[in-house]
C-alpha cells in the first residue's frame, strides 16, 4: 500500500511540473537573461521525466498483474492551454449556470526557485574565486625561459679571392661552428628583467670586412662579458623605460644601427594623431668598439685575422643619442623617422676606433672629433599581394678635426606574391636596389670630405644581400662599417616551395662600385686593397648567385642549406692583372628553438 501511495504522489508531482517544462520549451532562448538558469530548468524537466519512468517501473514491480496502468500521457504539445480569464464549457446543468472561470497557471514551484537561487549563488562564488586567483597571480614573479641552438657545417673556397693580403685560415677550409642563446625573463607586474647569453655572437676569431665564424668546434672559449647579449630592466606602463644592455635596431633591419648596446631607452606611444598612430623613442647609447692596442690582435694572427674580444672591456669614450618615430598613417604603410648623433669624448692616446681599417694608431689619431650624424626615413608596407621596403639615409657631421662627412645611402625593395606558379606553391618574385656613396679614386685618403657611407654599429642580424659578398667580402660588420660603402647593387629574388614545407630562395646579384676605383684595389681603400699598380679604373665588382633552402625537420627544429657562388670583377683583379678565381661557400645546418 505504501508503495502505491508513494507512486501516486510522485506521479502527481510529475504532472504538476510538466507545465513548467512546457513553458520553458516555449520561451525564446534569445530573450533569456540567464542562459545558465534556462539550462538548469531543462535539466530539472529531464529529471521529472526520468522520475515518472521510475514510478511506473516501481508500480509494475510491486502491484499485482493487471492492476496498474501507465499514467495518462499528455498531448504532444503539452496540456491544453486556456487564456487567462476565459470560461470553461457549460456544464450539464444548463446554459444558465454561472460559468466556471479557469485559474491562471501559477509561477515556478518553490523547489525550482530555490535551485535557481543556489545556482546563481554558486556562480557568484566562482567568479569571486577566479578574480581572487587573478589578483594573486599578478602579485607573483613570473619566469619565462627560451633559447636557440644552431649548428653549422661550413665549406669555403677562395674567399680571399687569390689576394694574399687578405688571406685567412678559414677562407679555404671546412669546419663546424655553433651558436647558443639562452634567454631568461622575469616579470612582476609592470616591472621586468631580461638576461640573455649568446655564445658565438662575439666569442670567435674574425677577419676584417668579414663577420668571421661562430664559436668553432675544437676551440674552447671561457665565459666572459661578451657572452651577454642582453641584460636590462624594464618598466611597462603608460610608457616603456629600459635600462641596460639591449638590442636596438633602426626601422628597416639594420642599415645604421643593429645589435646589443649598453643604453637607456624611453618609448612613448602617442596614440592616434592627425598623421596616424605614432610611437616615439629616445635612447642614450654607450657605443663600444675601441681598441686599447693591437698587441693581442696581432699575436692572434692579424692582420687580417684576429680576436674581436680585444675590443671589449675598453672605455672608448663614445656616446650616441638616438631619436626615432614610428608612424602608421594607413593600414598598408609604416613610416620610420630617425636621427642618430654621436658625441666623442676621447683625445689623442685614448682607445683607437680604427676608422681607417689599417690597425695603425698613427694614421688617424684620436682627436675627439668623430661625431657623425645619421638622418633616415624608412618605409615599409603591404597592399594585397605586393609588399615593399625603402630606406633613405643621409650621413653628415665630422669624421675628424680636419674632415667632414657627406654621404648617403638608398635602398628599395619590392616583392609580389603570385601564390602559385606552375607546380610551385607560394611563388614570390622580388627586386632589390641599393646604393651607398663613396669617394672617387683620386680623392685623398687623409684630407677632404669623407663620402663613403658607413653605419655606426652593426651585428649579425644586419641587412645583407647574399651569402658571400655581404658576409665574407664586405660584411659591413661591427663599428663604423657598411656592406654598401661605395657599392651599388641590383638583386633579383625568387622564392617558392617546390614541395610542401620546403622553401627555396634563388637570387642573382649584380654589383658595381658607386664611384670608379683603380682595378684590383677593392671597393674602398683599406687593408684589403689589391696589388695592381695600374691607373686604369673600373666599376665592376662582380656577380653572385645564391640558392638557399629552409625546411622543418620537426616541431621547433628547422634545417637550412645555403649555396653561394661569387664571380669577382676587375675590382678584385690580381697583381698580374688577371681576374681572380670565383669564391664559393656551402653551409648546412639546423636550428633548435625552445
Amino acid at each position: 500500500m505504501f508503495v502505491r501511495i508513494t507512486g501516486v504522489i510522485l506521479f502527481f508531482v510529475g504532472l504538476a511540473l510538466l507545465p513548467l517544462g512546457a513553458r520553458a520549451e516555449s520561451a525564446a532562448p534569445a530573450k533569456s537573461k540567464d542562459e545558465q538558469t534556462q539550462k538548469y530548468i531543462k535539466q530539472l524537466e529531464k529529471r521529472v521525466s526520468d522520475l515518472e519512468a521510475i514510478v511506473v517501473k516501481l508500480l509494475k514491480e510491486k502491484a499485482p498483474a493487471g492492476t496498474v496502468s501507465a499514467p495518462e500521457k499528455e498531448p504532444a504539445n503539452g496540456p491544453a492551454k486556456t487564456l487567462k480569464g476565459t470560461a470553461e464549457p457549460a456544464s450539464e446543468a444548463g446554459d444558465w449556470d454561472e460559468p466556471s472561470i479557469k485559474k491562471s497557471a501559477g509561477g515556478r514551484d518553490e523547489d525550482a526557485r530555490r535551485r535557481v537561487s543556489e545556482l546563481e549563488t554558486w556562480r557568484k562564488k566562482l567568479e569571486a574565486k577566479i578574480t581572487k586567483k587573478e589578483e594573486e597571480e599578478t602579485s607573483k614573479v613570473k619566469f619565462d625561459f627560451s633559447g636557440k641552438y644552431k649548428l653549422r657545417l661550413n665549406v669555403k673556397d677562395n674567399i680571399n679571392l687569390n689576394n694574399p693580403k687578405q688571406f685567412w685560415t678559414y677562407d679555404d677550409t671546412t669546419y663546424f661552428d655553433q651558436r647558443f642563446q639562452l634567454k631568461i625573463e622575469a616579470t612582476y607586474g609592470a616591472l621586468s628583467a631580461v638576461f640573455m647569453l649568446d655564445k658565438g655572437n662575439f666569442v670567435f676569431d674574425w677577419k676584417e670586412d668579414s663577420q668571421g665564424t661562430l664559436d668553432r668546434w675544437g676551440e674552447f672559449f671561457t665565459t666572459e662579458a661578451a657572452w651577454v647579449r642582453e641584460l636590462y630592466g624594464q618598466y611597462t606602463g603608460a610608457f616603456v623605460f629600459k635600462a641596460g644592455r639591449q638590442n636596438i635596431t633602426d626601422p628597416n633591419k639594420g642599415m645604421v644601427l643593429e645589435g646589443p648596446s649598453d643604453a637607456l631607452r624611453l618609448i612613448y606611444p602617442f596614440g592616434n594623431t592627425a598623421v596616424g598612430r605614432v610611437t616615439g623613442s629616445l635612447s642614450y647609447i654607450a657605443v663600444s668598439g675601441g681598441f686599447k692596442d693591437y698587441k693581442a690582435f696581432i699575436d692572434s694572427g692579424g692582420p687580417p685575422a684576429g680576436d674581436r674580444r680585444a675590443v671589449f672591456g675598453v672605455d672608448n669614450k663614445l656616446d650616441a643619442w638616438y631619436l626615432d618615430f614610428k608612424i602608421k598613417p594607413a593600414k598598408f604603410i609604416d613610416i620610420g623617422l630617425y636621427v642618430l648623433k654621436v658625441f666623442d669624448k676621447g683625445h689623442f692616446g685614448d682607445p683607437d676606433l680604427n676608422l681607417d681599417k689599417d690597425f695603425n694608431t698613427l694614421t688617424l689619431p684620436r682627436d675627439g672629433h668623430f661625431e657623425p650624424m645619421w638622418i633616415g626615413v624608412a618605409l615599409s608596407g603591404k597592399r594585397g599581394d605586393f609588399s615593399y621596403e625603402a630606406d633613405l639615409i643621409y650621413l653628415g657631421g665630422t669624421y675628424s678635426q680636419d674632415r667632414d662627412l657627406d654621404a648617403h645611402a638608398i635602398l628599395l625593395r619590392g616583392d609580389y606574391n603570385l601564390k602559385k606558379f606552375g607546380r610551385f606553391r607560394n611563388f614570390q618574385l622580388g627586386l632589390e636596389f641599393a646604393r651607398g656613396s663613396g669617394n672617387e679614386a683620386e680623392d685623398s685618403t687623409t684630407q677632404g670630405t669623407m663620402k663613403e657611407f658607413n653605419g655606426l654599429w652593426l651585428c649579425k642580424e644586419r641587412r645583407k644581400y647574399g651569402d658571400i659578398f655581404s658576409e665574407d667580402l664586405r660584411a659591413g660588420y661591427f663599428l663604423w662599417d657598411s656592406n654598401i660603402s661605395n657599392v651599388t647593387l641590383l638583386r633579383g629574388i625568387a622564392s617558392f616551395e617546390p614541395i610542401p614545407d620546403l622553401k627555396a630562395t634563388l637570387s642573382i646579384l649584380r654589383l658595381w662600385t658607386t664611384e670608379s676605383v683603380f682595378k684590383g684595389h677593392g671597393p674602398v681603400r683599406d687593408w684589403s686593397a689589391g696589388q695592381t699598380v695600374t691607373t686604369e679604373k673600373t666599376n665592376d665588382i662582380g656577380w653572385e648567385i645564391d640558392l638557399n633552402f629552409d625546411f622543418p625537420i620537426q616541431k621547433r627544429l628547422r634545417g637550412f642549406i645555403e649555396f653561394g657562388y661569387f664571380i669577382p670583377g676587375d675590382v678584385y683583379a690580381r697583381s698580374d692583372g688577371q681576374s681572380a678565381n670565383p669564391a664559393s661557400k656551402i653551409v648546412i645546418g639546423a636550428e633548435l628553438a625552445f
